[in-house]
Formats: structure tokens, C-alpha cells, sequence
């Protein structure tokens, strides 16, 4: 069961004083992974985008799926020019990505460029199944309402 925090329940129970937040939450979340793992990809307007694909891992030698999540680029760009959030924002990082740090993942620069091609793949495909459940929801609505 997906849980979120308690502060955040409790917020969100005062707004929604009407709506049991552990289910909503629960359906959420799960419809989310469903779509992002049946279609390869779900997109959450001004939010961002959850893909998962099928790689190769070389650490286990065998097939795994990656999930990633990959942040809009509106939401980008308002957390990063926010100076509110830049003074209040808690932790920083104490290293930067130098060239030091390039060399060390230079390596790893094919599975990388493969992972980004199959993500893209799994985007598209998201998009192409999204456009035809929604057909499908159409003319499942005009049948229900004939009968």
C-alpha cells in the first residue's frame, strides 16, 4: 500500500474533509504504475512524465525494467528560478559534476545513449495508447448511451 506522510495526509484530510485520502492515494498511484508499465509511458501535465522500458542490466546479466521519471519542463522552470525555494530549500550539494567525475561515467556512455532511445520509444508509445483508449472510451460512452 502506498503511504504518504502523515503531515501530508492530514493536510490534504482539512481541504477534503469529504474524501478518505489513504484510498484516493492508493488509486492514484497504482493507476499511474498501471499506465506507465501497460503503455511505457504516463504524462502528468505541468508535472512531468513517468516512462519504464525493458534494458539489459550488466551488474545482474539479465533483463530488468527501468522506471524513470523525467520532471516537465515548466515545472523545471519555475522550481529553478523560485527564489523562494532556492533560500528555503534545506540541503546542498557538496560536489559539483566536474570533468573528474565525466571521466569515471565515460564508460557507460552506450547504455546510457541506449536507455534514452528506449525511453523515447516508450514516450511515443505512451502517447499512441493514450490517443486510442481515449477512442476507445468514446465509442464505448455513444454505445452505452444507444442501449
Amino acid at each position: 500500500m502506498y503511504k504518504l506522510p502523515e503531515e501530508l495526509e492530514a493536510e490534504l484530510q482539512k481541504k477534503f474533509p469529504n474524501v478518505h485520502i489513504q484510498t484516493i492515494t492508493q488509486y492514484i498511484f497504482s493507476a499511474i504504475l498501471n499506465k506507465t508499465f501497460n503503455d511505457g509511458s504516463c504524462s502528468i501535465r505541468e508535472f512531468g512524465k513517468f516512462v519504464s522500458f525493458k534494458t539489459r542490466s550488466s551488474r545482474t546479466s539479465q533483463d530488468v525494467i527501468r522506471f524513470k521519471f523525467k520532471i516537465s519542463n515548466t515545472l523545471n522552470q519555475k522550481i529553478k528560478q523560485d527564489q523562494y525555494l532556492i533560500n528555503n530549500t534545506p540541503v546542498k550539494a557538496l560536489n559539483v559534476f566536474s570533468d573528474k567525475h565525466e571521466e569515471k561515467t565515460k564508460d557507460k556512455k552506450l547504455q546510457h545513449e541506449a536507455n534514452v532511445i528506449a525511453q523515447k520509444e516508450a514516450e511515443k508509445l505512451g502517447k499512441v495508447k493514450t490517443q486510442s483508449q481515449l477512442v476507445v472510451n468514446i465509442i464505448n460512452s455513444i454505445v452505452d448511451k444507444e442501449t
